[in-house]
């Protein structure tokens, strides 16, 4: 577990860090572990909750389920919205650097980093107008998930599972 010397949340330089009891309210916030920064961008859509992670140097992001390798979460529930979401990766990921790497959450082919550049370019999804990608989400007709009702409820609580009765 970290401790407050080895991680601070903060607005600003790591110099004006404040400490973990007292986190800034606002974007961007700041996460430091020893030395290097990652700067937290809001990016719902899949969820409401969902945040990308990018290293202070732009060099890398963790996209979580927002932008996966040429795709995309889906957003027909947890109060996804596929609107959200388009609007969340042009505008919070794809403006970072081009050769900026992309890790996501996870991968269904065993693909684990792509690019900024290559997702703006290849993915079939984010590729098309927003108009077309909401269309395209809402007529996925994925299979409901396996445990949905005990992972959507368990979320919403932070992975906080209710104790059986």
């Amino acid at each position: 577990m970290l401790t407050t010397s080895q991680a601070q949340v903060f607005s600003g330089p790591c110099s004006q860090a404040a400490s973990l009891s007292s986190p800034a309210s606002v974007e961007p916030r700041l996460i430091c572990i020893s030395g290097k920064a990652l700067e937290t961008r809001a990016s719902p859509g899949h969820t409401p909750g969902c945040v990308t992670f990018v290293l202070n140097d732009q060099s890398m992001a963790f996209t979580g389920d927002a932008l996966l390798i040429r795709g995309c979460g889906r957003t027909d529930f947890q109060q996804g919205c596929a609107k959200t979401l388009y609007h969340s990766v042009h505008e919070k990921i794809f403006t970072l650097p081009g050769n900026c790497l992309i890790y996501p959450a996870h991968d269904y082919h065993g693909l684990t980093v792509s690019t900024v550049e290559e997702e703006r370019t290849l993915n079939p999804r984010l590729t098309l107008s927003c108009e077309e990608f909401i269309k395209v989400m809402d007529n996925l007709n994925l299979p409901k998930p396996q445990q949905i009702d005990i992972a959507v409820p368990a979320n919403m609580r932070c992975g906080v599972q209710t104790p059986p009765s």
